[in-house]
């Protein structure tokens, strides 16, 4: 007797669980597809609108995800739970960020959605909106009080991220709410060191004047200057060099942006370099001057520029090595005649 009762208990334990399951996937498709109205009644007779899926995606997520403001009422009225979070921590303000109309992010902050929930990586909704490139999210959230300084798992600051898209909207806002310029992420970056990679002169003079920091250099002793330099942004190398630049600060190399220059191969940046007052014998590591690094490069307008410099031709490297002897070892023919034509031995 009690086995046959214990028998029917668990067929209907299952039977219901079915049910629910399949309750569940159909008010999943009424969030997706259904009228407010059909949602609405469904909640108020068999549904519950703060059951997730199997990734932990809850109904106020997807009506989220898919830009359904008038299902996001009705689930809010509903007291859907604005702060749950999916299985890799987001909850629906993150996924707001991606493509929904700002009136959602408008209605979930009104509804008490927690700015600063961290989800997988220390993700945040600003950090998850900034990397969207979401400028009018970003605002929002900043305006709503998000924190500016929040960091994912390799320490990238909201204003990192806006630096690296070039919305210098975002930027200006982030600043004005009080992100710290001279914050550094897990490598040593600023976020002028992050403007030198697409090399936006406006974005960099923003930050200055924000104070932040020319000389502040990265974990490999790379400074914005150098960074640069290496990648051939001309006007914004001239400007850090105006705004105190050091022009002979070295890598735990002992590169210089006069080296890293000459390894890239780019005359115009090594002249203005020059200009500034970069030493001409420096040495990296290596024992190798910039005339030895442009030499071994092949960049003959560099060698030119530096033999006209003034740069030593006939020192030696640790193994006993010229600039001539790199540019002929590397087989760069233009490079060593010129050194040839200028008395190199």
């Amino acid at each position: 007797m009690k086995f046959r009762v214990f028998f029917c208990l668990l067929l209907l334990h299952l039977m219901l669980g079915v049910g629910l399951t399949y309750a569940s996937s159909d008010f999943f498709e009424l969030c997706a597809d259904g009228s407010p109205e059909e949602v609405a009644t469904a909640i108020a007779g068999w549904a519950d609108a703060n059951e997730p899926d199997e990734n932990g995606m809850t109904p106020l997520m997807l009506a989220v995800s898919m830009n359904r403001p008038e299902i996001v009422d009705v689930l809010l009225q509903a007291s859907a739970d604005v702060n749950a979070q999916d299985g890799d921590g987001w909850t629906a303000l993150m996924w707001s960020t991606i493509k929904s109309d700002t009136s959602i992010v408008e209605k979930l902050i009104a509804a008490s959605a927690d700015l600063d929930i961290q989800a997988s990586r220390y993700m945040t909704a600003l950090l998850s909106s900034v990397l969207e490139n979401r400028e009018d999210v970003s605002k929002l959230l900043i305006e709503s009080g998000a924190y500016v300084d929040a960091r994912n798992e390799e320490g990238v600051t909201p204003l990192m991220l806006a630096v690296s898209q070039k919305n210098i909207g975002t930027v200006d806002a982030l600043l004005a709410a009080g992100a710290s310029v001279n914050a550094e992420d897990g490598a040593g970056w600023t976020a002028l060191l992050w403007s030198t990679v697409s090399g936006d002169l406006r974005i960099a003079e923003t930050l200055v004047a924000a104070s932040g920091d020319v000389n502040v250099p990265d974990q490999e002793g790379i400074t914005p200057l150098m960074s640069a330099a290496y990648r051939g942004h001309a006007d914004l190398l001239s400007f850090l060099i105006r705004s105190g630049g050091d022009v002979n600060a070295a890598t735990i190399d002992d590169a210089t942006a006069l080296s890293l220059a000459c390894e890239s191969g780019d005359a115009e940046i090594v002249e203005t370099l020059i200009a500034a007052g970069a030493e001409l014998e420096v040495r990296d590591k290596d024992g190798l001057t910039p005339l030895m690094a442009a030499a071994r490069k092949g960049a003959a307008h560099v060698v030119d520029v530096l033999i006209k410099a003034g740069a030593n031709l006939n020192v030696k490297d640790g193994d006993g090595w010229t600039a001539l002897r790199y540019a002929t070892e590397f087989q760069n023919e233009e490079a060593a005649q010129l050194l040839i034509q200028n008395g190199a031995k």
